[in-house]
């Protein structure tokens, strides 16, 4: 199965989101893809241009799987199947450093873990990179990093998607707009021998405690198992 993840820049206006999210869905198709993830913009996330996005992807790529990677707050309706690849788990957000979140999807033994965290700066991205290669080898063979590029510094949008397969790094994005892909056999299952769920990098434990309005604890994050 060929699996697209496409990064985009987010534009100035939200018609212009949506022919560009359409016209990548697009390519990726022709290129063989049968599963394609779409960043989520926030201003297609709900209400009419939600609703025509939808309707422009399911007459542009029909029989396409797509995703767009925007999350819920249950966790039970973060996780489902995608065609014939497999469970999808999807984080968004800060839950992509959560430890509750985090161990909930381990429990349910996804095979693909789709995760969105919107990364605020490029070191951010290296830390987040780093902690995805080895969130491949514990909580799910195929990792997928979705982001959008071209925001400023200390704002979500700073590129760096990647998929990545039990520890290894099959397809990075440059910056910008760009349309990654992996092909990979499926049905894709959890790892066969999982290793301990990675502790989450300090830096980005930190933003996880700026975010919710505390100070990192010392002994925080512990580990997960």
């Amino acid at each position: 199965m060929r699996i697209a993840v496409v990064q985009h820049v987010v534009r100035s206006a939200p018609a212009q989101d949506l022919e560009a999210l359409v016209s990548a869905a697009v390519r990726a198709a022709a290129a063989g893809a049968q599963w394609v993830v779409l960043p989520a913009v926030p201003a297609l996330d709900d209400g009419p241009l939600q609703v025509e996005l939808w309707r422009r992807l399911e007459a542009d790529v029909p029989g396409v799987d797509v995703t767009v990677a925007s999350g819920s707050d249950d966790v039970a309706d973060s996780f489902e199947s995608v065609g014939p690849a497999g469970m999808m788990v999807l984080l968004v957000g800060d839950d992509c450093f959560a430890p509750d979140r985090l161990r909930a999807a381990r429990a349910a033994a996804p095979g693909i873990a789709v995760l969105a965290p919107g990364v605020e700066s490029e070191i951010q991205g290296e830390a987040t990179l780093e902690f995805v290669i080895a969130l491949s080898t514990s909580l799910a063979s195929l990792v997928m990093l979705v982001e959008t590029d071209g925001a400023e510094g200390g704002e979500p949008g700073h590129g760096g998607s990647a998929i990545v397969y039990l520890g290894e790094v099959v397809a990075e994005a440059e910056s910008e707009d760009a349309i990654i892909y992996a092909d990979v056999e499926t049905p894709i299952g959890p790892p066969e021998a999982p290793g301990p769920t990675p502790v989450v990098p300090s830096l980005l434990a930190q933003r996880v405690a700026t975010h919710s309005g505390r100070k990192l604890e010392v002994d925080y994050p512990a580990d997960l198992d």
